[in-house]
């Protein structure tokens, strides 16, 4: 059996990884494989072979009858044109699809649950995203396999041509329907303000990015995102050597994957603003990779320091 739903694979420079990643494709033996890669940058030290290595790693172990398309570039075009362009390359050719990047390691089941929800909710034009990372501290969905949200996760994810035609990748400053959305999606002014001014970065050009102008689309055509209850996806890419995640962050990083053997839908489309609550606490409250990296280092010290107080008590007492 061969899996029919298209999968585009992002990769770069990191041939170790993505290779991990194409293992999983390769047990889903897809119809259509889509790959594309940014050229490599002149000044980086080796990466002319690195980007070589990471392409045949992946096209050397094609070992099944598919149709493969590959948008393989000779110059670096930098991390947001790369992707984005990659993306509507894909959508050119395909009405509803997958998207991995090389460092998103999936269970078997996130190709299932995409397949399943990209069908189900195909004419449903609100429904924009269907996402395989779960962050949430328990589960929120109940016995549901997934909830409905206003925040989405593009760590292993898929979608229709139909919402990828929204994607503007220039923004523009003070977008007056932008800025209804957000008052309609958010009522927190905080959490506004956060994301206006995340945008408000990437209108500058202050930051060289993709995935911040498709949450925009997102916010400013109303979508709704589809979140998996369970987590199908580990990002195995933080540290030196990825573009923006680069330092290990225990809070997202490497986190364990489940698989799911049957998949219950809700009975109607409601947003889990209990789920989004804890989203923009542990995503976006802070700078997520300086407070958990702080956090994380506490809590393996209040061990260390629970014990050295309660000796220094017992030490107290005797005299």
């Amino acid at each position: 059996m061969s899996f029919s739903t298209p999968i585009l694979l992002l990769i770069f420079n990191r041939p170790e990884l993505t290779e991990k990643v194409f293992v999983e494709i390769k047990k889903q033996r897809p119809q259509y494989l889509y790959i594309a890669a940014d050229g490599p940058r002149i000044n980086k030290e080796n990466e002319v072979e690195k980007c070589r290595a990471t392409r045949q790693v992946v096209l050397d172990n094609i070992d099944w009858t598919c149709q493969v398309k590959t948008l393989f570039r000779d110059e670096n075009i930098g991390c947001g044109k790369a992707v984005s362009e990659a993306i509507t390359w894909f959508f050119d050719n395909v009405e509803q699809g997958i998207i991995l990047e090389d460092d998103c390691l999936p269970s078997s089941s996130f190709f299932s649950f995409c397949e399943e929800l990209l069908n189900k909710y195909h004419d449903n034009s609100q429904v924009m995203h269907i996402g395989g990372s779960n962050f949430q501290d328990k589960n929120v969905a109940g016995e549901n396999s997934y909830y409905f949200s206003n925040y989405i996760h593009i760590w292993g994810w898929a979608t229709w041509r139909r919402a990828w035609q929204k994607y503007e990748f220039n923004l523009q400053g003070n977008d007056p329907q932008l800025a209804y959305m957000l008052k309609y999606k958010f009522s927190n002014g905080i959490e506004r303000h956060f994301w206006q001014h995340s945008f408000e970065t990437m209108a500058n050009h202050l930051i060289d990015t993709w995935d911040t102008q498709w949450v925009h689309c997102f916010f400013k055509h109303n979508g709704i995102g589809i979140t998996t209850a369970q987590n199908l996806i580990s990002n195995i890419g933080c540290g030196p050597d990825a573009t923006h995640t680069i330092h290990f962050n225990p809070i997202i990083s490497e986190l364990p994957v489940t698989e799911i053997e049957i998949i219950t839908h809700p009975k109607k489309i409601t947003i889990n603003k209990r789920a989004d609550r804890t989203s923009y606490r542990k995503l976006y409250q802070f700078d997520n990779t300086k407070f958990n990296r702080i956090k994380f280092r506490i809590g393996k010290m209040l061990p260390f320091i629970k014990s050295a107080y309660l000796s220094l008590k017992a030490v107290n007492k005797k005299l």
